[in-house]
């Protein structure tokens, strides 16, 4: 008995010595433990989702976050979870609504660890749709897991649907069959080397509609996929052949030109803040946040955009202390308004405007009549607001969050004291920033007729901080100028390096600034005046600043190196001349692919401005003078464009434009400048004036049938020229982005009464180009290396990846 006792005791003991190691109770119906599984693969859409976040949800409803998606879009997580899962990632569709790429699957394995595939893109998103039975808005829960009876089988069943109804597009596009008979498991590549993903590109996946759209014109058919029911028959043999052809030609859509028009200096609500959204869709602006009413007087969140005073300050920040409000707004002033003599009045208070207006936007066509009159050619003009780098940053706070500090910026900075006629004690500044027109009542007639009849962005943003000529350099290069000595980085002269901190004695008034002088940046130096405030705001945001060691970027207005004719122009520390730039244009790239281009400034040729002149009484050259923007013609500032031939040859005026409309030999890009008194400009144009050339310019395109049939005609502005805008912002880089600018989209390809909500800048006119024409970035740091965006239905303006991301205008098409 004692030694049954001590037999027992001795087991018991050594089982417990080793419970640690196993399960010395279990018996043998108890289940094994369970495999713990590393899931990876590509998360991507015609190109690869950046930044993204992938989660898998498996059969009890229990969640697994993959750190973020690589420049690949490659991701990897692991789980213990229970199968089936279903992985789940946010993407912007191709119609730009938020919605959620999908993957779903069922591995088996005895082993302790296992690896598997499952990719996420379009095709596995149909797919898993179908084998759930719904379209999922979120992580799917365990019930909805449960309800849908995953199984390998369903899966299988559901790749077969899809199939039958695409199979004729994979073959047009010799799509191996082996990447379709398992797109969740096979090898995927977000390139368009692989066969896949070039489906994406040129096929048109309508995730969250359970639609994709193959072929173009009127060979195009939709396809419907939905997640449950039936599919449509096949694609048609016409419309694969549709899609064999595009897959085959030089372009990845039918738009087969583009012609960029740029106008300056409109912010989109000084535009469109009292624009109404159709039925269905939103817009956000000053009306739809209640800060103005319909007629233009404040509304109930008129609060929303009350300006505050700063305190003063003894360096420079980009979030100064806050003060009291304004009592009422500081009256506009006059600064910059042309004369009958075509001369630019200073810093004095518009007569037109009472100084009693309450702090915050106002309708300034209230006071100057939006529309043209026959006695006054020039429209009525409206003083010019500051609108450069450092102040810009100050205004919004590189997240345009408060709204509340343009005024007080304008006001205590203006244009700085290297700008003639402006003083600390007069910065010639006032509320003239704080203007809108109403679209609700009439004004901006055509600007509005183009929005209901095609496409327009809320969310589209001009590149850089500040002004024009940044801004049309990075339209032309998606990158910054920089100060150089025949092509190597070099420090410019000290009066043109940019000092924001307050001078003495003053509330805000930059110690060196201005259009005389300082004007370049060190931004790779903290230590520099102004660079540590906006590095410490990006260091918080993990926003990497791409400022590179040494260089000297021009952030505002200076000539460019060359004349319009190329030669060379001086520098020194009395020429606020930008020396010649080496940085890759978007001329060259399109050059060297084979594509056509010409870039047409308004007054580069004298036939431009002849009737100017007679309407003017002065000679042509002095029209002409007036009329071309010469920073608005960029790539005059390349030495590689003005030292070549071929290239300079693509440098034309808009009589030439005209020709080349007319005669059906349009380049495949244009970009279109208009004459500085249409461009819109404050100070010596105005919006109507912009309204108007683009009537004649539209008219003219249309008036071709076979030129409209596959055009797209994309209408922005510069910049906003340091008007208002409520639109949130996205931190970029040290450089950008800054407030929101209009974006129209006109074309038959275009969506029609359409408002998207992708986030853009001027990168994504370049992003777009290259899509279409299969163009490589311009280099290795220009924003159109930059992914899409992905964002979330809860806010579909500010990018959810956790890295910048700026759109490439594909959303704005119907394709």
């Amino acid at each position: 008995m004692q030694r049954r006792i001590i037999t027992v005791a001795s087991g018991t003991l050594a089982c417990a010595s080793l419970a640690v190691l196993s399960s010395c109770f279990s018996n043998s119906n108890d289940p094994a433990a369970p495999t713990t599984y590393t899931v990876s693969g590509v998360a991507a859409s015609g190109s690869p989702l950046v930044g993204a976040v992938v989660v898998l949800t498996d059969s009890k409803g229990a969640t697994v976050q993959s750190a973020s998606t690589d420049a690949s879009g490659h991701y990897s997580l692991t789980t213990r979870g229970t199968a089936p899962f279903v992985l789940t990632t946010s993407f912007n569709d191709v119609d730009g609504t938020p919605a959620l790429l999908s993957a779903v699957l069922v591995p088996t394995s005895s082993a302790a660890t296992a690896s598997v595939t499952a990719n996420l893109n379009p095709l596995t998103s149909l797919v898993t749709q179908r084998v759930l039975g719904l379209v999922p808005s979120a992580a799917p829960t365990a019930t909805q897991i449960a309800t849908a009876a995953v199984t390998k089988a369903s899966i299988t069943a559901a790749i077969q649907s899809v199939t039958t109804a695409l199979q004729p597009a994979y073959t047009a596009l010799n799509v191996p069959a082996a990447s379709v008979a398992d797109p969740i498991g096979s090898a995927y590549q977000a390139s368009a080397t692989d066969p896949v993903d070039n489906l994406f590109t040129l096929a048109r996946f309508n995730v969250h509609a359970g639609q994709v759209a193959v072929g173009t014109g009127s060979a195009r058919v939709v396809v419907s996929i939905p997640a449950t029911g039936a599919t449509s028959t096949p694609v048609s043999t016409v419309a694969a052949a549709s899609l064999a052809a595009l897959g085959a030609g030089p372009t990845t859509t039918a738009i087969q030109n583009v012609i960029v028009v740029i106008g300056e200096n409109q912010t989109f609500d000084a535009v469109f803040g009292a624009y109404q959204a159709p039925a269905s869709q939103a817009v956000k602006n000053l009306l739809s946040q209640g800060i103005i009413n319909a007629d233009g007087t404040p509304g109930p969140n008129f609060a929303l955009a009350v300006q505050n005073q700063g305190v003063a300050q003894s360096t420079y920040t980009i979030n100064p202390t806050r003060g009291a409000a304004y009592a009422t707004l500081p009256q506009p002033e006059l600064i910059g308004v042309l004369n009958s003599q075509l001369q630019a009045q200073g810093g004095v208070p518009d007569p037109r405007v009472p100084a009693t207006l309450p702090d915050g936007p106002f309708q300034n066509t209230t006071y100057a009549a939006y529309a043209l009159s026959a006695n006054n050619p020039l429209g009525n003009l409206t003083g010019d607001p500051v609108h450069r780098f450092f102040q810009m940053w100050q205004q919004t706070g590189g997240n345009n969050a408060k709204l509340d500090m343009f005024t007080w910026v304008a006001t205590t900075t203006g244009q700085g004291g290297d700008t003639s006629g402006v003083t600390p004690a007069n910065p010639s500044q006032g509320g003239e920033l704080m203007g809108f027109a109403n679209m609700s009542t009439g004004d901006a007639p055509y600007f509005k007729s183009l929005a209901t009849q095609y496409a327009i962005s809320d969310n589209y943003h001009q590149s850089i901080m500040g002004g024009t000529g940044a801004n049309f350099f990075a339209m032309a290069t998606a990158d910054v100028a920089y100060f150089n000595t025949a092509g190597a980085v070099a420090t410019p002269p000290a009066n043109q390096i940019e000092n924001p901190d307050p001078m003495a004695s003053t509330a805000n008034f930059y110690s060196q600034d201005g259009y005389s002088g300082g004007s370049y940046v060190n931004c790779s130096d903290a230590a520099q005046p102004g660079v540590g405030s906006i590095l410490s705001f990006l260091g918080s945001a993990g926003v990497k600043p791409n400022c590179d060691a040494g260089k000297y970027y021009l952030v505002n207005n200076y000539g460019l190196g060359y004349d319009m004719n190329g030669n060379a122009q001086p520098i020194g520390a009395n020429n606020y001349t930008l020396p010649p730039q080496t940085v890759p244009t978007i001329a060259e790239a399109l050059a060297a692919k084979g594509v056509s281009w010409k870039w047409y400034t308004g007054g580069r040729e004298a036939a431009d401005v002849t009737a100017d002149a007679a309407a003017f009484g002065v000679p042509v050259a002095v029209a002409q003078g007036a009329q071309y923007n010469t920073i608005g013609d960029p790539l005059v500032a390349s030495s590689k464009v003005m030292g070549s031939a071929s290239l300079k040859a693509g440098l034309a005026g808009l009589t030439t434009l005209y020709s080349d409309i007319a005669a059906g030999t349009l380049p495949a890009v244009s970009f279109v400048v208009p004459k500085n008194l249409d461009s819109g400009h404050p100070g010596y144009s105005v919006p109507a004036k912009y309204e108007l050339f683009l009537q004649g310019l539209i008219a003219k395109v249309q008036a071709n049938p076979t030129l409209w049939a596959h055009t797209a005609i994309i209408i922005t502005t510069d910049e906003g020229g340091g008007h208002f805008d409520t639109g949130a912002i996205q931190p970029v880089d040290f450089f950008g982005d800054g407030p929101r600018i209009p974006m129209i989209v006109v074309s038959p390809l275009a969506r029609t009464n359409y408002i998207d909500h992708t986030y853009h800048d001027h990168a994504s006119v370049l992003k777009f180009i290259e899509r279409n024409w299969r163009v490589a970035p311009l280099s290795s740091r220009s924003r159109d290396n930059l992914p899409n965006p992905t964002s979330t239905s809860a806010d579909p303006y500010l990018p959810s990846n956790r890295t910048a991301a700026i759109g490439d205008l594909m959303s704005m098409f119907a394709l």
